[in-house]
């Protein structure tokens, strides 16, 4: 079985991740993991798949998107592999301030330095009317290596968030 990544985006309708999802299914793909989103009014998906076939569905899938109305790429096929083990401590966190340019930028700033992965990361903002603005909010998986003073990269993160006047939540994920 070949692996692709497929992202795709398009005007958002009812029905689009139907008709997507039930075309990969009609290829003979399987879904592993998806993410799929409305970012005002454009849909876009991003998905890894797997499928017997690894020359008919590059070829085919485009022209199919379009039809869909998305426009659609696929990264080359890879041999299958299993997930990479979790090597670290898994921790949640989550930043609350006015919207602002470089806020996420600032923040994986940090985050780098310290040698720790973002696994999942979304960002939104919110209206704020308390605040007479909009509300921006980023909720992040990371996993820290186990090597890296976690006491440090949080006062780390805390001094960027207090430069940014963002506020700071920081969990570590249960098992």
């Amino acid at each position: 079985m070949a692996q692709f990544i497929v992202s795709a985006v398009g005007q958002d309708r009812p029905g689009l991740v139907g008709a997507f999802t039930g075309y990969l299914h009609a290829a003979g793909a399987n879904i592993l993991e998806s993410r799929m989103v409305n970012l005002r009014g454009q849909f876009a998906v991003i998905v890894l798949i797997e499928a017997a076939d690894a020359d008919a569905l590059p070829r085919d899938l485009p022209a199919a998107c379009e039809k869909m109305g998305l426009a659609a790429s696929l990264a080359p096929p890879r041999a299958a592999t299993a997930p990479a083990p979790i090597v670290g401590l898994e921790f949640k966190l989550k930043t609350y301030s006015l919207d602002q340019p470089g806020l996420v930028h600032r923040v994986s700033e940090v985050l780098r330095a310290h040698g720790v992965n973002i696994e999942d990361l979304a960002a939104r903002q919110e209206s704020a009317a308390f605040a007479g603005d909009s509300l921006f909010i980023m909720e992040m998986r990371l996993t820290v290596p186990r090597t890296v003073p976690v006491k440090k990269l949080r006062a780390d993160l805390e001094a960027v968030c207090e430069q940014l006047n963002a506020d700071l939540d920081w969990e570590p994920v249960e098992p």
